[in-house]
């Protein structure tokens, strides 16, 4: 500023602090004050923030108030001991400070009030013990520039049986009225949503097409296979500036998916896509190894396509929140499959209810607004050696009591990503009940109701299905205790029936 009103000045600091003095005398200490007011008023935003720094007297400060106002001025007064000054001074390197020892600069006329600031300051920090982003974090604090923690923005979709469904559909649905959509899982569990032909997502958000004006980002807790990953961001023509991968994801190797592929696949019917190899490296003494633990901050070396997606998801959710802006979290699998609460071992490598998907993405709790439970009319589980059912029953007897050929169940009924056949149980209403304890839903999402009747694949309004599915929605609400708000009738674009009292 003082070369600005002053261009003939010499940079040094000495110059400097003599050219400042003159101006103070010149203008009775208010140059400051008439070049941020000036500033302001030429500027397109006038209400945008200005950060000013370097006030050294009292009366410099009461100028700007006056200037500006007082209720619009905060003053922050950082301050140090001499020996941290001291160092401070020398490790700045200025070309304008070598010539000048610390002593005479700091006994300086222009420096002698800086301590009289201190008095009136609204908020005094000192920092002598403080790193530069410590400071930043206390001063933006002090200003309330964090956004609230108490902001309920989060909204999340988690499955409550096996795993399909139905969560894909519903998250696809929903992803219009949020402003940054996020996931966490792994590739194993593909989320179909419809188009023509139907589109599968893997690894994004299942809103990515359906919302292209929504950022997306996959949270840290994810584990990503990076081709796969690849070609799907190039299916969705996503930019690099909508796309945040977490630097800390887990990468899946070759070799991950073929030691699953040799003492999993059959064993407890994984899918095989490397997701536990993957996320087991992070955790094992044997394995922890950066060169054979590959992480998201790797991706430039490992696939230098992905490089540009590559950011921190904590710093896009803190821009989120301080924003206001609604989030959509889209756990993937079911909480019968969570490695803590399912049936071990026919469980997958993490805990998918609520509690973990929050975990993966690094979104605190007091953050969630609503959690939506996705439950399907009937479970299911991948055909083999995938755990039990409380009443296993057949497709033969679905295609009995819906009317839909037991043909047409069988060609859509397979996995998204293994492809493997499944099996399929009667609705487990103790696992509904235990599903609602450990989530904590407001919501049920109750999908696959044109499996009781195939009358209500054509239904649009609630009140014109079947009197026994209407008399089924109701029980389910009974033991879930929440209300059953989205209904999904078929798959379509208009695959919900909205009961929503909320948006």
């Amino acid at each position: 500023m003082i070369r600005a009103l002053v261009p003939s000045v010499a940079v040094d600091r000495a110059s400097l602090q003599a050219a400042g003095n003159r101006l103070d005398r010149r203008t009775r200490q208010t140059w400051i004050a008439d070049e941020v007011a000036r500033a302001m008023r030429s500027n397109g935003e006038p209400n945008a923030p200005v950060v000013l720094e370097g006030v050294r007297k009292p009366r410099q400060m009461e100028a700007i108030q006056k200037a500006i106002g007082h209720r619009y001025v905060r003053h922050v007064h950082l301050q140090a001991d001499r020996k941290t000054q001291r160092k401070r001074y020398h490790n700045r390197r200025r070309d304008g400070d070598r010539l000048l020892p610390f002593g005479q600069a700091t006994d300086d006329a222009s420096e002698q009030e800086l301590q009289q600031l201190a008095q009136k300051a609204d908020v005094v920090i000192d920092t002598s013990r403080y790193t530069k982003d410590d400071v930043f974090s206390h001063v933006s604090a002090r200003l309330n520039l964090h956004s609230r923690t108490s902001d309920r923005l989060v909204d999340v979709v988690v499955g409550g049986q096996y795993g399909s469904e139905g969560k894909g559909n519903i998250a696809d649905y929903l992803s219009p009225e949020y402003d940054l959509l996020m996931r966490v899982g792994g590739p194993n569990a593909g989320h179909i949503v419809f188009e023509e032909p139907p589109f599968t997502h893997i690894s994004l958000p299942s809103g990515t097409r359906r919302n292209d004006q929504t950022d997306l980002v996959i949270g840290p807790g994810a584990v990503v296979h990076p081709p796969t990953l690849l070609k799907e961001i190039r299916d969705c023509k996503v930019e690099a500036g909508r796309l945040t991968i977490d630097e800390n994801v887990a990468l899946i190797t070759p070799e991950d998916m073929d030691w699953e592929n040799k003492y999993l696949k059959d064993e407890i019917g994984s899918t095989a896509m490397g997701v536990g190899r993957a996320a087991a490296k992070r955790i094992t003494d044997r394995f922890r190894d950066e060169r054979r633990c590959r992480l998201g901050k790797d991706l430039g070396v490992v696939c230098p396509e992905l490089a540009p997606y590559v950011g921190s998801a904590f710093e896009r959710l803190e821009k989120a929140y301080w924003r206001g802006e609604k989030i959509l979290l889209e756990g993937t699998q079911g909480t019968g499959l969570s490695l803590y609460h399912g049936e071990y071992p026919s469980v997958t490598s993490r805990d998918t209810t609520v509690s973990g998907c929050l975990a993966e993405a690094g979104i605190g709790p007091r953050r969630v607004n609503r959690v939506v439970l996705v439950c399907r009319t009937y479970p299911i589980r991948v055909a083999g050696n995938s755990g039990s059912f409380s009443m296993e029953t057949t497709w033969k007897e679905i295609a009995k009591r819906s009317g839909i050929p037991e043909a047409t169940l069988r060609n859509h009924e397979v996995g998204s990503r293994s492809k493997s056949e499944r099996r399929v149980g009667e609705f487990d209403w103790t696992m509904l009940r235990r599903a609602c304890h450990l989530n904590s839903p407001t919501d049920i999402a109750l999908t696959f109701v044109d499996y009781l009747s195939i009358k209500n694949s054509e239904v649009v309004r609630f009140e014109d299905l079947t009197r026994a599915t209407i008399n089924f929605v109701e029980e389910v609400e009974l033991v879930a205790g929440v209300p059953c708000s989205l209904i999904a009738n078929r798959f379509d674009y208009k695959c919900v029936i909205d009961r929503r009292r909320w948006q």
